[in-house]
């Protein structure tokens, strides 16, 4: 029985690290879609394009992670106790609400999209992209509520395949939608002599790409939910309880559950829509507004992609290790977990501090590399900013382990002072220091810097753990930063004569390599510590087949 039950909390640890995964690799996939699409609607087409997505993400995550988060857990809590026609119904009575609220917010972003976009997010010609990504607030959040419902029922596979069909076909929809809606808009543009229509319809159609992903998301959804229909009927069948819950104890219990979960997907993703309105609030006071759709398009489709390309992989490296401390930390070996995680702190110190400043000192050609338009202020962007590539994993890291051993009002009140901090900062520095977009990058170093100041505060009183500070943080940092002095030069001679991406390649082989030697050399990291890191054994290889160890 007791083998049994490890098995069960195995295989269910493998399948909640496998949506982790997934919701990883989409986030991603979001990113590199920004690439060429900037390509083909230009830095203002991806400025209107950015307000009405991170718009749409934040109303996706309430539903798609909050709400469906607690509805999972309603369910998953009467599955367990087969109370299936009690599930049926808390499914039932949570997707009208779902469904009432997803018309109101598709209707009022439709009809009110001229305000939206002029009153609220300050981009008057933004109006086409509004209405575009309306139906797909709708058809997410409807999607969100089944996700959540196959999660409770307790099968993670729909929800994993659902997402990843829905962003093969946004990647393939928006690339479409958006060229020929800029290629229309350059018709009228020129009819009315107002340039920027162009990259306002090419906005559009990218919005509309992401609306033709969710209805396409929605039908496989529905597809499964049929395919499910009868396992789930038998079940139906089986249960025997008589007590009926009433609509409203179902609601009471369904928006308790779903606060903090909602309070947390706010916190930690609308930093981007009240960052633009800010900025575009302040351009507007100094009589720089037709500069603002453009930069914010530089800020967030440039900078943002390489900078959150890069933190995302280093934060993929920290979900692999996360499960295994709390289990060790569950079974009450308290040595073992402080060394795992001790382990895993280690190692993303090790990659993420070379990583920040190998993006710093070889912005220009990986710049150079992936863009067009406005190559010069992407550049300072990055090597202002890439030390969000060191918080974000390790914030991930922190609050990843505080939410799951129910620690939630840590995660909650440190997310709300990271993003208090991080407004007032970029607030007072785009109105009254006036450094533009600067203002914006500094403003998220201090949400993330606050995040991992708050996770620590709080992974301290769980694991009682301190880190060997020298050695884990100085010593690698001390190593990338000569390695980091010796790219940057050979940048600078190389990159007239080779050209980008020779350049990039021949910096990175010679800074990493530096950067590895001096790291053994000073002993930076433990052969036994390398062993039980994740990856640690590919570069324990590595560093065998060169004779550093």
């Amino acid at each position: 029985m007791k083998q049994k039950t490890k098995a069960n909390r195995v295989s269910k640890g493998k399948k909640r690290e496998w949506m982790v995964n997934v919701g990883l690799i989409a986030y991603m996939a979001v990113l590199v879609l920004r690439i060429p699409l900037g390509r083909m609607i230009g830095d203002n087409g991806i400025g209107f394009y950015a307000g009405v997505m991170e718009m749409y993400m934040v109303i996706q995550v309430v539903f798609s992670y909050g709400l469906s988060k607690a509805l999972a857990a309603l369910i998953r809590y009467r599955v367990r106790r087969e109370m299936f026609r009690s599930a049926k119904r808390v499914y039932r009575d949570v997707m009208l609400f779902t469904i009432i609220a997803g018309v109101l917010l598709m209707a009022g972003m439709a009809v009110f999209s001229g305000f939206i976009s002029g009153t609220l997010l300050l981009e008057p010609k933004g109006y086409l992209a509004v209405a575009a990504v309306a139906p797909a607030v709708f058809l997410s959040a409807v999607m969100g509520m089944m996700r959540g419902y196959f999660q409770g029922m307790g099968t993670m596979v729909p929800a994993v395949h659902s997402r990843l069909v829905e962003k093969v076909i946004q990647f393939g929809a928006s690339l479409l939608l958006g060229s020929a809606f800029y290629s229309y808009g350059e018709k009228v543009a020129a009819l009315l002599k107002t340039p920027e229509f162009a990259a306002a319809y090419g906005a559009a159609g990218a919005a509309l790409g992401l609306s033709v992903a969710c209805f396409f998301g929605l039908l496989h959804m529905i597809f499964i939910r049929m395919v499910y229909a009868k396992p789930f009927r038998r079940q139906l069948e089986r249960d025997n309880t008589k007590y009926a819950e009433s609509n409203v104890q179902i609601f009471l219990m369904f928006f308790q559950t779903a606060l903090p979960y909602m309070l947390c997907a706010l916190l930690y993703n609308m930093n981007y829509l009240v960052d633009q309105r800010i900025f575009n609030y302040a351009m507007n006071v100094q009589e720089k507004g037709g500069l603002k759709t453009e930069h914010w398009g530089v800020y967030y489709g440039k900078y943002s992609v390489v900078i959150g390309l890069a933190a995302t992989l280093c934060a993929y490296v920290a979900a692999m290790g996360i499960p295994r401390v709390i289990q060790l930390k569950e079974k009450q070996e308290h040595r073992e977990a402080q060394f795992r995680f001790g382990n895993l702190v280690h190692y993303l110190a090790i990659i993420t501090i070379p990583c920040a400043v190998m993006l710093a000192v070889l912005a220009e050609p990986v710049v150079g590399i992936l863009f067009t338009g406005d190559r010069e202020t992407a550049v300072s962007l990055i090597q202002a900013g890439s030390v969000v590539v060191i918080l974000f994993p390790f914030g991930y890291l922190f609050m990843s382990i505080l939410q799951r051993t129910r620690n939630q009002k840590l995660v909650v009140f440190g997310g709300l002072a990271a993003f208090m901090l991080h407004l007032l900062l970029v607030f007072i520095l785009a109105s009254g220091a006036k450094i533009g977009i600067f203002a914006v990058v500094c403003g998220m170093i201090m949400f993330w810097l606050a995040v991992c100041v708050a996770g620590f505060i709080g992974i301290m009183r769980y694991l009682s753990y301190t880190p060997d500070w020298i050695r884990f943080f100085a010593v690698p940092a001390g190593c990338a930063g000569i390695a980091g002095l010796v790219a940057m030069l050979l940048c600078r001679v190389l990159l007239g004569l080779l050209g980008n991406v020779m350049t990039l390649i021949l910096c990175v082989i010679v800074g990493m390599l530096i950067y590895n030697v001096l790291l053994v050399l000073l002993k930076g990291v433990k052969e036994e510590e390398l062993r039980d890191m994740p990856g640690g054994g590919i570069l324990l290889l590595l560093w065998e087949r060169v004779h550093l160890i």
